[in-house]
């Protein structure tokens, strides 16, 4: 699998996946999981190279360079003072190697594309998944077991917390893994919580995430992208799904008013 993403626009090192089983603990704690173990039986080394990372990310607002560690704690920093609720919730799932806890590439320019449609940050919550390493080799054993427990209970936390926010559960790459695992172990309430899914470079495209109506989930895969294949190489098809956070934003929007 070639390395995912480094915003310092420098060439990335390339990381090299075997082949793993399931995650045996994540699969009883949630029956189906993995759905749709990716191949990871390509240990070739392809590193991406800047232009690669230059030309997907082009025109992409809000990206953060590797090392930045933006992160946003609303949830977890609230303690259970309910005066913090806003709106609208965002509950973000990094990709592999991105920095904790929002990412580098995908997070940040959503969180800005969110803003605007909700017309102000004093208007969305933000918390990243934390408990979650986000290494290349859960990525093969179908997403973190720790980042899908821990985005349960802060989709949990957020109902208990604010029962009248908008939540939007989103995740790229090996975070969209997490979405779809964390929805697996959700209740029935939790699950109805959900006001919209925003899944991008989704390793487990076409499958249900857990029991959310499909007419809440919004999938970006694009053409070429191998990880949405259920494969293990990264090419510039994934990497450059900034540029469609507009689409998801007015997505989110529309499930709002619903």
């Amino acid at each position: 699998m070639r390395s995912s993403l480094n915003v310092a626009f420098a060439a990335a090192a390339a990381a090299t996946l075997t082949t793993a089983a399931p995650n045996p603990d994540l699969s009883f704690r949630a029956g189906t999981i993995p759905q749709a173990l990716p191949d990871c039986s390509n240990t070739s080394v392809n590193p991406i190279t800047a232009g690669e990372l230059l030309q997907a990310t082009f025109g992409c607002l809000s990206i953060q360079p590797t090392g930045t560690n933006f992160t946003r704690n609303d949830i977890v920093n609230a303690g259970g003072n309910n005066a913090t609720c806003k709106p609208h919730t965002l509950l973000f799932a990094r990709g592999t190697t991105e920095d904790a806890n929002l990412g580098n590439v995908l997070g940040p320019p959503l969180i800005t594309a969110l803003e605007a449609v909700f017309l102000g940050s004093d208007l969305l919550a933000v918390q990243g998944v934390n408990n979650y390493p986000a290494i290349p080799i859960e990525y093969c054993e179908g997403g973190s077991l720790t980042g899908s427990q821990n985005l349960a209970s802060l989709i949990h936390q957020t109902h208990a917390l604010c029962p009248s926010t908008k939540l939007i559960v989103s995740g790229y790459s090996q975070g969209a893994q997490v979405v779809h695992n964390a929805a697996q172990i959700l209740s029935a309430s939790d699950t109805a919580f959900i006001s919209s899914v925003l899944l991008f470079g989704d390793p487990n495209n076409g499958y249900p995430v857990g029991s959310v109506p499909a007419k809440k989930v919004y999938v970006d895969c694009h053409v070429g992208d191998d990880i949405c294949a259920h494969g293990d190489q990264i090419y510039e098809p994934h990497l450059s799904y900034c540029k469609d956070v507009g689409l998801a934003a007015a997505f989110a929007l529309a499930r709002s008013l619903v």
